[in-house]
This record gives C-alpha cells, sequence and structure tokens, in this order.
C-alpha cells in the first residue's frame, strides 16, 4: 500500500508530462520588473500569485525556488474569508490547522503530526511574531489573519534567514497595505451564531512618493458551542516614504487582541455525535465560578529602510519592538490555574543583497533581545479527589527571563549554466536565558509544583548547513533537491516551569534534517508544484508519564517524518478549473524506548483538499467554488491502541465583484452538515474529541469610495 502510495508522484510526473507535451508551446511568460529584476511570472487556471516573498525575504518567482512553497493569493482569500486560522492555510498540501476548544486558539500540523509544539516559525511581514524562546503553539493569533493580503507557507526547514523553530514549516502572514490605495473602504460580513465583522480602511497618496493607511476591524462571534463566545479586533497603520531613487522607509504598526471563552474536549464518540454542541469536560471548571477564558494581545511597530548602495547591492534594515501577552485558565490541570505570560522584544534585522550576474549572495544577521515575566497562580486551595496532590492558594510560578539570540547568517547562488543552479547557506544561532525566580526555590508548598533557582541559566548554540540546486528543464518547468538542517531550543517554559519529579533534568536542542526533491511546473493551462521529503529530528523532545500522572519532557530518540506533496491547477477552459491539493505521509518513532517503531499519534496519512471553481464568462466578476476536504485516519495514541477515521467535509463559496466600487462574498461552511473532530486524541484511558462546526452560513460586502 506505501509503494502505492508514493507511486502517486511518479504516476503524476508522468502524466503532467504528457499534457505538458500536448500545450501550446506558442504562449509566452509575461516579464514583471521588481526591483531591478526580471522577474517571470506564468499564466496559470486560478490566479495564484506566483511571487514569494517569504524564502529569501525578496520577491521572486515561485517557480525558481529550490524549496516547496505556497503562495495564497489575494483572490483566494476573497473567496475563503477567513474567520479563524484554519480558514487562511489549509487549502494548502500538506498543511492542517485545527481550532482549539478556545475557538480562536490553534493547533498545527506541517510535516509533521498535530502539535502543540515549537516546531513552526510564525511571521507577519516577514518578522517573527514571537521569540524563539518564548513560542506559542496559537501564534497565528498574533498575525492580522482575517485582514490579510496574502499568505505563504514555506514547508520544511527553514532557508539561512531563519532559525529556531523554523523545522517542519514557515507561514508568513502579509498584511494588507492600506497606503497603497487611494480612497476609504468599508466592509461588513455577517454569519450563523451571531457572527459579525465590521471593518474600515483607508489610503492617501502623496505626490512626493509617500503615502499613509490605515485599516480596522472588529470581529465577534456567540460560538455555536456552549461557552465559546468570541471576540476580536485587528488594526494596522502603514507609511511609507520614498527619500530618493536609494532610500526608502516603510512603518507598520499591527495591533491586535483576541478574547475568546473556552470550551472542552468531548468524551467518547457517543457524546461526539449525540451532544456536539456540549461544553464537554469542563463543566466542573465552569462550576467553580472562574473566568474560564484565553486572551492574546499583540503589538508591534516596525520601520525597514531600504537602501539601494549601487545597481548591484541592496541593503534591507528593519528595527521593531513587539509586546505579546497570553493569559488562560489551564483547563487541562484540574486545580485550574491561570496563566499570564507576557513578553517585550526589541529587534533587529539586516540583510544585503549582492547581485553579481552568474552569483548572487545574500548575508546579514538577526538579533532579539527580549524580556519576559511568567506568572501561574492557584485562586483556590485544591484538594484532589482521587490522585494527585493538594495546590494551596498563591503564587505557584512568578519568573523574569532575559533572553537574547544573535544569528547571523550567509547565502549564495551560482548560475553554473543558464539551467543549472545550486546555492548554498551557513546560519549561526546563539541564544541565552537570563532567569530570575521571584518566590522560594524548590517545591511549592506540598504540591507537585517546583521552581528551579535562579542559577539556571542555559545557552545554546547551532550551526545550520544549506544546500539546494535546480535544473530549468525549459522555461516552464523545473526539478530541483535540497537539504536544510534546523533545530529547535527548548523553551522557557520548559526549563522554569517544572513538577517536583522532574525539576533535575536537561534538555538539549533538537536537531533535525530535511531531504526534499521536487518538481514544477507553470504553464498557461497547468500549474503543478510536486515534493518527496524526507526529515529526520534527533534528540526528540519526548512526553513520559510518571506514576502519578504528571507528565513532563526529557530528550527522546529519533523520529522519522517521510511523504509526498502534490498541488495541481487544471483550467479546463475558460470558465472551469480544478485545484487538487493532497498529501501522503507518515510519521514514525524510531527504536523509542516506550514507543518502540510507533507511528506518532495526530498523523493522518493521507490529507486532500480538491476545488472546483467556476467563473462565468456572462457574469463578469463573478467566482464560485464548491470545495472537499479529506482528513484520513489517524491513530490517538503513541501507544497505537485506538484510531479516529478521519472525516470528509464539504464547502462553497462565492466572490462577486459587481462594479468598481462595489464587491460582495458569501460562503455556506459543511453544507452536508457533517459531525465529525476536528482534532481526536486518547489521554488517560479516555477517547477526547474537538467537535467540528456543523453547517454555517457567512455572507458580507465591501464598498469603496473616493
Amino acid at each position: 500500500m506505501k509503494k502505492i502510495k508514493y507511486g502517486f508522484l511518479a504516476c503524476s510526473l508522468l502524466l503532467v508530462h504528457a499534457i505538458n507535451a500536448q500545450a501550446d508551446s506558442t504562449n509566452s511568460s509575461s516579464t514583471t520588473t521588481v526591483k531591478n529584476k526580471d522577474v517571470k511570472s506564468h499564466s496559470t487556471a486560478e490566479q495564484l500569485d506566483t511571487i514569494s516573498v517569504t524564502a529569501n525575504r525578496d520577491e521572486e518567482a515561485t517557480l525558481d525556488v529550490s524549496a516547496s512553497i505556497s503562495v495564497i493569493d489575494q483572490q483566494t482569500i476573497a473567496l475563503d474569508q477567513p474567520n479563524y486560522q484554519k480558514d487562511l492555510v489549509n487549502a494548502v498540501s500538506g498543511v492542517r490547522v485545527t481550532q482549539t476548544g478556545s475557538s480562536l486558539g490553534h493547533m498545527t500540523s506541517i510535516r509533521m503530526p498535530l502539535n502543540t509544539g515549537s516546531y513552526y516559525l510564525f511571521l507577519q511581514d516577514g518578522i517573527p511574531v514571537q521569540s524563539s524562546g518564548f513560542f506559542n503553539h496559537n501564534g497565528l493569533a498574533y498575525t492580522n489573519f482575517t485582514s490579510a493580503s496574502s499568505a505563504e507557507v514555506l514547508k520544511g526547514a527553514g532557508t539561512a534567514l531563519y532559525g529556531s523553530d523554523a523545522v517542519a514549516g514557515t507561514i508568513n502572514v502579509i498584511s494588507k497595505d492600506p497606503s497603497e490605495h487611494q480612497g476609504y473602504t468599508l466592509s461588513s460580513n455577517i454569519g450563523s451564531d451571531g457572527f459579525y465583522k465590521l471593518g474600515f480602511s483607508a489610503g492617501h497618496q502623496y505626490e512626493n512618493d509617500s503615502s499613509i493607511g490605515m485599516a480596522i476591524s472588529q470581529s465577534e462571534s456567540d460560538g455555536w458551542r456552549d461557552h465559546t463566545r468570541s471576540k476580536r479586533t485587528e488594526a494596522n497603520i502603514t507609511h511609507f516614504m520614498a527619500l530618493d531613487d536609494r532610500n526608502a522607509f516603510k512603518t507598520i504598526i499591527s495591533v491586535n487582541s483576541s478574547e475568546a471563552d473556552m470550551a472542552g474536549s468531548l468524551i467518547g464518540l457517543d457524546e461526539l455525535e449525540d451532544k456536539p454542541e456540549s461544553v464537554g469536560d469542563i463543566q466542573a471548571a465552569l462550576d467553580s465560578g472562574l473566568n474560564i477564558q484565553r486572551k492574546f494581545d499583540f503589538a508591534r511597530i516596525s520601520t525597514e529602510w531600504t537602501h539601494y548602495l549601487n545597481d548591484s547591492v541592496e541593503l534591507s534594515t528593519i528595527g521593531y519592538l513587539r509586546h505579546n501577552r497570553n493569559q488562560y485558565t489551564a483547563t487541562w490541570e484540574k486545580n485550574l490555574p491561570k496563566n499570564d505570560s507576557k513578553t517585550r522584544t526589541l529587534g533587529l534585522m539586516f540583510k544585503a543583497d549582492i547581485d553579481q550576474d552568474y552569483v548572487r549572495w545574500t548575508m546579514g544577521a538577526d538579533v532579539e533581545a527580549t524580556k519576559a515575566n511568567r506568572t501561574y497562580q492557584q485562586l483556590f486551595d485544591y484538594v484532589p479527589s482521587g490522585f494527585g496532590s493538594a495546590v494551596p492558594a498563591g503564587d505557584i510560578y512568578d519568573y523574569d527571563v532575559d533572553y537574547l539570540a544573535l544569528s547571523p547568517y550567509v547565502r549564495s547562488e551560482f548560475d553554473l549554466s543558464d539551467k543549472f543552479q545550486i546555492s548554498g547557506g551557513l546560519r549561526y544561532d546563539t541564544s541565552k536565558y537570563d532567569y530570575k525566580n521571584n518566590l522560594t526555590d524548590g517545591q511549592y508548598e506540598s504540591s507537585n509544583y517546583s521552581r528551579p533557582s535562579s542559577d539556571n541559566d542555559p545557552s545554546f548554540d547551532h550551526l545550520s548547513p544549506k544546500l539546494g540546486a535546480t535544473y530549468h528543464l525549459d522555461q516552464h518547468q523545473n526539478l530541483y533537491a535540497r537539504f536544510a538542517n534546523s533545530f529547535r531550543i527548548p523553551q522557557a517554559t520548559r526549563l522554569y516551569s517544572l513538577k517536583t519529579n522532574n525539576v533535575a533534568f536537561d534538555l538539549d536542542p533538537e536537531v533535525s534534517d530535511t531531504f526534499e526533491v521536487g518538481y514544477k511546473l507553470s504553464s498557461n493551462n497547468h500549474r503543478l508544484d510536486a515534493a518527496i521529503y524526507y526529515m529526520t529530528i534527533d534528540d526528540t523532545f519526548t512526553q513520559r508519564e510518571n506514576t502519578d500522572g504528571d507528565r513532563y519532557y526529557e530528550n527522546g530518540g529519533e523520529t522519522q517524518h517521510k511523504g509526498v506533496e502534490l498541488t495541481w491547477l487544471t483550467k479546463i477552459n475558460e470558465q472551469f478549473s480544478t485545484r487538487l491539493a493532497y498529501s501522503y505521509s507518515e510519521h514514525e518513532y524510531v527504536n523509542d524506548e516506550e514507543y518502540g517503531d510507533n507511528e506518532q499519534a495526530a498523523a493522518p496519512n493521507d490529507l486532500a483538499n480538491l476545488r472546483f471553481i467556476f467563473s462565468p464568462k456572462n457574469v463578469k466578476g463573478l467566482q464560485a467554488i464548491v470545495e472537499l476536504e479529506h482528513i484520513g485516519k489517524y491513530w490517538l495514541d503513541n501507544q497505537n491502541t485506538k484510531t479516529y477515521d478521519g472525516y470528509n467535509v464539504g464547502h462553497m463559496k462565492l466572490h462577486y465583484q459587481i462594479t468598481k466600487q462595489l464587491k460582495v462574498n458569501a460562503k455556506i461552511n459543511n453544507f452536508t452538515n457533517e459531525i465529525y473532530a476536528e482534532s481526536a486524541s486518547l489521554s488517560y484511558g479516555k477517547e477526547k474529541y474537538t467537535p467540528g462546526a456543523p453547517r454555517q452560513f457567512f455572507a458580507g460586502l465591501e464598498y469603496s469610495f473616493q
């Protein structure tokens, strides 16, 4: 069976060669000049933006990037109308984002099982939204994802421009730039379960090549489940100023805030099927009288100075200040502690691009200095009814951490011929924690919580090599191969928020190696991206459980991750096109002391997203799609004792530009009203399910004026 699955890519490549042979070879690609570089962009069935800015932090055709990178363009976002993080990226092959019980929280899976680990780098406008030592798996909540202009997903380990956390994937959410448009825009969306979203943007362009703009939106929902009300605000201010032909400044202020009531997991399939809207296993938490909510707050101001030293050298310097705050009640702990984590960061990103005809160099350095504080409070005296320890009311943790990260890098690309390019890169990451415990060292009262002493200040260093090669078969298609080493450091919470039974331990960084080969085609009627990857991770942070039921982490052995990814757009005629995003993957432990060679939990082998796209010629400006989403079967636990069968759901979406000023949109999610679980697990002998939303309706309009 596995050989059949892996043979899927080979068959696809043979078939696409047959299709390409029949394609109209007289159609030529258009050429767009971007920053004094000739970048070829190709017409495709769907208006996919083939220009990427993520891989090397510069504009280049995705066809020329020796990596698997997907661009979610403005037209696709107009159809998808993302209200939640999954709406933005789940149509990308091999990508699965699920919403948690707090509705605005999420977990991510890219070339990995669904997890909460720091395997993913989340960016907004090319800048990390959180420090590498303070990863939050809900990181996309720190981006302005509901009002994004576009988004990009770089699958696998990052390029030399990205360090810790860029292990399995990088997601870059690109903000709308209201300063690019003269005038004003009002938008309004409504939907099921009391959902609404209001937006306003304004932009003004000056005669001296400068502009300013702002955009703000507010959304709110009662939630389709009990106790899942949420609200969110996003704001963005952009100012651009060109001093002269060689110097330009761009300042962006990004702010967002989320507040969501939290629901729990449903216990067993019967509860999932009979009472999917119920609050689940946190009813006791709600009965406690505590405010069971999750809140995210984010603010960042950044200024980029672009300087063209000459026709061959471009310098980019980005300075930024960033604030993150994450508040929640830990409903997964029976004593219901309250968390409040705050980080404040000063960052600098410098990059130089040097173009010497057949050789191109990129070199630079990233620096971040972060001050963080975490408090973990017990708000009432907790006495367990069964196993576990009593936790008296008081401060469980209260500590400060100063964190410094410095990362120089270099990357070069050589044209060995008109058709063959090779690239190589090196990145050196060094980081250091400086920890201060504001409470008494050691065990907290008689509980199983423990506070390490203030002399626990580890530092981490890692050198990451990268190699790549691209061979252009012709102007429409190429083959590529790459190797990328990456790593992730232990997070501050792993180092300083400890339990009694694992207070004396050390964690080393995880180290990964990614090997990937791929094929890309871009012609007038077809766009295909296919990749085969193999990734190993050594010294994995493996979760264990002691006899008291307390969970902790230690460096385990090795895990292996391998798979096939395929994205295929086909233009059938002027009105109809299709888009298939498919992946098959396997994720396994390697001789683990507890799990042996088992498959990892929460890792469906098959993911698929199929879109049928209709753009009628007699209704100009209208586009409609039917979308089918498939999630395959997967294990609920690493012991491989129980499985969940996965699900199939369908959606319908429409976007219609009636006039230059007026647009309308509508969508029906889960139009068959399927009962399914977004995520499922087996914990303490209980099957736990997070239910997916039932059939929901959304509609909106947007009006622009001067």
